[in-house]
């Protein structure tokens, strides 16, 4: 039956610093922004609880994410103030630089506040860490707004301090001017030590030679080391320097007034301070966990109440912060289980160990472990270490006897929730023994359910690990090629100790080696062998996997970078094509003005009855040309699949894809001398048999324009053609377009809000504009149809539009919307082919 543990609220220093606990918290301080956070760091108590581990390890990982967004947490400029309000809390005055660094402070609080509450939804729980901070405005900018850069108060501080200053300077001017005059009056320049006068008792005197003594008159204010000079204020001056006395005694009291009253009002605030340095304090303790943990590339472990590992590429921590090559390894261990690590020395084995304690303890700390998101790590109540030599002189205990007492104090006090590393167990006496004592210890401590990480040489206890489910193998490697360890962890098999083998790389004679081999015994010689060519053969097939990985990165690099490159072009496509779009309506407004000079010109000719046949000749050939340039700027129309048609497909009805004119189809008619009919929306054509594909994705009878057969002959059968024909007259077999202006029955193609234009709330003229605009990208885009929407109003935005519609040369017709369009608040216009 497992034993619990007795609780603990610390843990042992000797675990501490034979894990390097403390040179990580010494890492994790040096990122804190201020003094206080570090301090916290330093005292940190491991949590007892894993639900508050659970929550700052949340909290961590928030104030990362805010990093990665460029908005880490300002914790700037917070000082550790808790002194300055302590002392005007008991109604002390603080002097200037702890007025500033507490208004520095406030301000930082401040910013913090708004900090965390702009970015709440990013980071829910530092604001919530955050909402009892107080905005300190109030206090912080008058108190900064009173000080100068040198931390001085400037002279707007108070109404009276700048005046008072002011007549300081004009008395201290006033006694300049009068010394300069009395160190060249006649009088005392022969009695003068020097041409110059200064200061002694804050008062202006005359350096007096001593035997000039009785003939300066005044107060003797002091002599020189060597009492060769004497100051002597000239009484001339004694009134001057007690005015100047006492406007600096006036200008000491109004600051002295101006810091006192600015305290007061710190100290109306001293909880609310209180309370900001707290908080940030704790908040600067995550920003710097964040920190660390980003640094160390670590991740937000998974925390299982089960006293269980399930590291993922674990790393030591200080390895990394010491930019030490450091091998990653997968460490599993369950609950109440221990892991047997073998292998050659120098292998890693202890630095596995170290690994697991550091990263129990980070947890405990509420801090990300440097291991790949997934990772777990079990919640244990304490972490017990034997590492290292336990020898100890003062205490006469051999290495043996040391290692003797710690288990005989892990088999007392250890119990379920235990993390028990132990690095070379039972060593320092007879081997057999060791490694007999060492197993009925490890039975021990698993029969108390203890969690327990072992390194190990003894072929007894791999051994174990092979017959009792309590025990599990592990192994570091060791590549036989390089004579060299690879540090990799493998979980599942022991592993050969290689101590032959590392002496023969090390260089002890051959046939030392070969005799050791000897006198080992062959069974014993085999098992080393058969270990070895096992992590050999481990070794072989990780490089192999290794190089598929490699050759699988390869590939996604490739497959990424073609998508770039696609990508690439695909956005050069777009903005060609952008360009294209911007010259094709530059163009087709010159068309559309070029067409409505010649219809202008003709109705002018035709009212002067002066219209002859070249003049529509000539305005054909010129309406020929404005089509062709609004071709040429026509934007290439990706088309469907289709196929060629065979003999006899090409029926009335089916649906065809049309290569020349770019877009989908109907046939007419049969086909006839190497040419066939088909409608293309509202047009009618007659096109070359090989520019017509079969459209394998629509079936026969689905209406080129997405409506059916059947509406579309109905439209046929009222429609009125209008024939162009470049030549001037249509040749046999030449080129001839039938545009078929509309259906009698006024219908046009469903309405979407890409077709629609509203302008209601519009003046006429920007309405106008408006449609203008509308009607150009419609033709661009090749639409049937538009829908103006206008209202009702009082008419005449609808009269307007309709006018401007009856000569528009883009339009075929327009009449008023029905009753399920809008009615007459619609028109509906029908634009031509």
């Amino acid at each position: 039956m497992p034993q619990t543990a007795a609780p603990v609220t610390a843990i042992a220093a000797t675990t501490l610093a034979d894990l390097g606990w403390p040179q990580l918290v010494e890492h994790w301080a040096a990122r804190c922004a201020s003094t206080r956070g570090a301090a916290a760091v330093r005292g940190h108590v491991f949590y007892d609880d894993a639900a508050e581990a659970r929550t700052r390890i949340a909290e961590v990982a928030e104030a990362r994410d805010l990093a990665a967004r460029d908005a880490a947490l300002p914790l700037g400029g917070i000082e550790d103030v808790a002194g300055a309000i302590e002392r005007v809390r008991k109604a002390a005055a603080l002097d200037a630089p702890e007025l500033l660094a507490v208004a520095g402070t406030a301000r930082a609080v401040t910013r913090l506040r708004a900090h965390l509450r702009q970015h709440a939804e990013i980071a829910p729980r530092l604001a919530g860490l955050g909402a009892e901070l107080a905005d300190l405005g109030h206090l912080f900018h008058p108190i900064l707004e009173a000080f100068d850069p040198d931390g001085r108060l400037v002279d707007h501080a108070s109404d009276a301090l700048g005046p008072l200053r002011r007549a300081l300077a004009g008395i201290r001017g006033q006694l300049d001017k009068r010394m300069d005059t009395l160190v060249g009056d006649p009088r005392f320049a022969p009695y003068l030590q020097d041409s110059f006068y200064t200061q002694r008792d804050d008062r202006y005197v005359l350096p007096v030679r001593h035997d000039g003594k009785g003939f300066v008159k005044g107060i003797l204010h002091g002599t020189s080391g060597s009492g060769q000079t004497l100051f002597i204020e000239p009484e001339e001056i004694v009134d001057l320097n007690n005015r100047l006395k006492l406007a600096e005694c006036d200008v000491l009291d109004e600051e002295r007034r101006i810091l006192a009253k600015f305290s007061g009002w710190v100290a109306e605030e001293a909880d609310a301070i209180d309370v900001g340095v707290v908080v940030a304090e704790v908040l600067d303790v995550i920003a710097a966990s964040a920190r660390l943990a980003d640094d160390l590339v670590a991740s937000a472990p998974i925390v299982d109440d089960a006293p269980r590992i399930g590291l993922l590429h674990a790393r030591h921590p200080l390895m990394l912060l010491s930019d030490r090559r450091c091998v990653a390894n997968d460490i599993t261990v369950a609950a109440a289980t221990t892991l047997l690590v073998s292998g050659p020395n120098a292998g890693g084995k202890t630095v596995a160990l170290k690994t697991s304690g550091l990263a129990a303890l980070m947890v405990r700390a509420g801090l990300h472990v440097p291991a790949e998101s997934g990772s777990v790590m079990g919640w244990f109540d304490d972490v017990r270490t034997d590492i290292g030599d336990a020898q100890s002189l003062e205490r006469d205990l051999s290495t043996f006897t040391g290692h003797v007492l710690a288990l005989r104090t892990f088999l007392t006090e250890c119990g379920a929730g235990t993390l028990l590393l132990i690095d070379e167990i039972a060593v320092g006496t007879d081997p057999d023994q060791g490694a007999a004592l060492a197993q009925a210890v490890l039975e021990a401590l698993a029969a108390r359910g203890v969690t327990a990480i072992v390194t190990t040489h003894y072929e007894r206890l791999k051994a174990m690990g092979a017959v009792d489910p309590r025990f599990a193998n592990a192994s570091v490697g060791y590549d036989l090629q390089r004579m060299a360890p690879t540090f990799k962890l493998h979980l599942g098999t022991p592993g050969s100790s290689g101590a032959l083998t590392v002496a023969r790389t090390m260089g002890l004679p051959g046939p030392i080696v070969e005799r050791a081999q000897g006198l080992l015994g062959e069974a014993g010689a085999n098992v080393e062998l058969l270990l070895e060519r096992v992590a050999d053969q481990r070794r072989r097939l990780e490089e192999e996997r290794a190089l598929q990985l490699d050759e699988l990165e390869a590939l996604e690099a490739e497959r990424m970078a073609l998508r770039a490159d696609r990508d690439r072009h695909r956005a050069r496509a777009e903005k060609q094509a952008a360009a294209a779009y911007g010259e094709a309506m530059t163009s087709l407004r010159q068309a559309r003005a070029e067409a409505e000079q010649v219809r202008a010109e003709l109705r002018r000719k035709a009212a002067e009855a002066k219209v002859t046949a070249e003049d529509v000749q000539q305005a054909r050939r010129k309406l020929a040309g404005v089509g062709a340039e609004v071709a040429r700027h026509q934007p290439a129309r990706g088309l469907p699949p289709g196929r060629a048609p065979r003999d006899g497909e090409l029926v009335p009805g089916t649906p065809v894809i049309l290569t020349g004119l770019g877009g989908r189809g109907e046939i007419v008619a049969a086909p006839a001398r190497g040419r066939v009919e088909v409608r293309l929306g509202a047009m009618h054509t007659t096109v070359p048999l090989d520019e017509v594909l079969l459209d394998i994705h629509r079936k026969a009878g689905a209406g080129a324009g997405g409506g059916g057969r059947g509406g579309e002959a109905a439209r046929d059968r009222g429609a009125a053609a209008i024939q162009v024909e470049p030549d001037g007259g249509a040749a046999a077999g030449g080129p001839a377009v039938a545009l078929v202006e509309g259906a009698t029955d006024g219908k046009a193609g469903a309405r979407t809000p890409d077709s629609t234009l509203d302008v209601r709330g519009r003046r006429v003229d920007e309405a106008v504009d408006e449609l203008d605009r509308f009607l150009d990208e419609s033709l661009l885009l090749s639409r049937d149809a538009i829908f103006v929407v206008h209202g009702h109003g009082t008419g005449a935005l609808r009269t307007a539009l309709r006018t401007h519609l009856k000569g528009h040369a883009a339009v075929a017709r327009w009449r008023a919307g029905e009753a399920g369009e809008g009615g007459d608040g619609v028109t509906v216009v029908v634009l031509k082919a």
